[in-house]
């Protein structure tokens, strides 16, 4: 009887290497967290503008419509991305983070130490409440037509609640010159810039103020409807602009 012994010379195959290293990853993920900050930072700074940068133009109308209306598309594309390659519900909180940390590094270096405005008269709004929520519901429904009609919603209805608390010490009634103002007109009073917010006088005494007593609660509901509809665009960009090379970095990391 013969037993059959693997010879010294027999090749071995190879164990399998990874295509890129350890610290390419890294860089990799580091690269990927600066872009998606500056992608959503750059998104915000174009669509939503002046609501963002000064506490006076943060009013009870077009500020809690548009903001986080035109603020869904980045995070949208990457809960897309997240979900589809990863599988994980955090791509929203991952672009609501990543936008609020690139904000406040703008704040505090072009404002605070280049233009000397203070902080108090320049900071941003969070996303990250609203991004959770709409993770969730990913997370729940584990659908995006779902999460497009609730996490929409949602998303554009708790925006003026959760960013109340910041903006509230800025709302209080003062008299400035026998005028009853706000606290941020004060500041505005004080602070030399190129372009005011007069419309907002305007809108405090226009047809949707005469119809409802309260305003911010219809504009909500209008900025989750909104919400809901640019949700799909962002969809749309992590589909055909992201999601191509995305999963070219996942295949590359796990051959």
């Amino acid at each position: 009887m013969t037993v059959a012994t693997e010879s010294v010379e027999t090749p071995q195959h190879p164990p399998p290497t990874r295509m890129i290293g350890r610290r390419w990853d890294i860089l990799l993920v580091a690269s990927a967290l600066l872009l998606v900050a500056g992608a959503a930072h750059l998104n915000n700074m174009l669509f939503v503008g002046d609501w963002s940068f000064w506490v006076d133009w943060k009013d009870r109308q077009w500020w809690p419509l548009l903001t986080p209306a035109l603020s869904i598309i980045v995070p949208a594309a990457l809960q897309y991305i997240t979900w589809t390659q990863l599988r994980l519900p955090f791509g929203a909180t991952l672009g609501a983070v990543a936008l609020v940390l690139a904000e406040w590094v703008s704040r505090y270096f072009s404002f605070e130490w280049w233009a000397n405005i203070p902080l108090n008269f320049t900071w941003p709004e969070t996303l990250v409440l609203a991004a959770v929520v709409l993770d969730v519901i990913l997370l729940i429904t584990r659908s995006f037509f779902l999460t497009s009609l609730f996490g929409g919603l949602m998303w554009g209805f708790v925006f003026w609640f959760f960013n109340w608390p910041a903006l509230a010490p800025f709302m209080q009634p003062v008299e400035f010159h026998g005028y009853i103002v706000t606290v941020a007109d004060v500041m505005s009073f004080n602070i030399v810039r190129t372009q005011t917010p007069e419309y907002l006088r305007i809108i405090e005494e226009g047809r949707l103020r005469a119809l409802v007593e309260n305003i911010t609660m219809v504009v909500s509901f209008f900025a989750g409807m909104l919400s809901a509809a640019v949700y799909w665009f962002g969809l749309a960009i992590g589909k055909f602009l992201a999601v191509a090379p995305a999963g070219r970095f996942f295949r590359l990391g796990s051959d």
